[in-house]
């Protein structure tokens, strides 16, 4: 009966290894891609009209952290590579997450804000401000990705399951895998710090 619940437990914390692999993955490329729009390594440079902004939040009546913005409006593609926006409206934003334009502020009706356009009408303001907070995402990632790879070659993360000084002692490879995975966390952690310090104060 022990061996049983014991392997229930490993799967599961195999599981959550998994999940966090995944999600590590995730933000890891949207992240990135958002980084590589706002630096203007890729996607077209515009001008977004402002239509509306509405702001959300995760709870009624919160008014802190989580707080979403998003804001339709119309886009015009800047012509023979310059900053104006004399284009011609290439299409509107809409209800849809990933297409609608997510700032950092609320913007009043017909403000213009420099963005780059990236595939399926996904708008990311203009900016190395923008690209350096994009950039901690994929920082943040790393720990993730660590963090996964871990509970999925032990099978750490299960409630009642092996603590985890014993899962790290019987990490597979440990010799080579447990440095390389403080690595990883750690530059994940100092990226972070240092892509959000340089949107702060760079």
């Amino acid at each position: 009966m022990t061996s049983r619940r014991n392997a229930a437990r490993y799967v599961l914390g195999c599981a959550v290894g998994l999940v966090l692999l995944v999600l590590g993955v995730m933000v890891g490329v949207i992240s990135a891609k958002q980084a590589a729009l706002a630096a203007g390594v890729a996607g077209t440079h515009g001008t977004y009209t402002v239509e509306e902004c509405h702001e959300r939040y995760p709870a009624a009546g919160s008014r802190h952290a989580g707080r979403t913005i998003s804001c339709t409006g119309a886009f015009h593609p800047a012509r023979n590579g310059d900053s104006d926006d004399r284009g011609s409206a290439s299409g509107t934003g809409g209800v849809n997450p990933f297409g609608t334009f997510h700032p950092d502020a609320v913007y009043p009706p017909g403000t213009r804000v420099p963005v780059q356009a990236g595939d399926g009408g996904t708008y990311v303001a203009a900016g190395w401000k923008y690209a350096w907070g994009n950039l901690a995402g994929v920082a943040v990632a790393l720990p993730m990705l660590a963090a996964g790879a871990f509970c999925l070659l032990t099978g750490f993360g299960a409630r009642w399951g092996r603590s985890f000084a014993d899962s790290w002692e019987g990490l597979p490879g440990g010799f080579v895998l447990r440095p390389l995975l403080l690595s990883v966390a750690g530059m994940g952690i100092l990226g972070a710090a240092v892509f959000l310090f340089l949107q702060h104060y760079g």
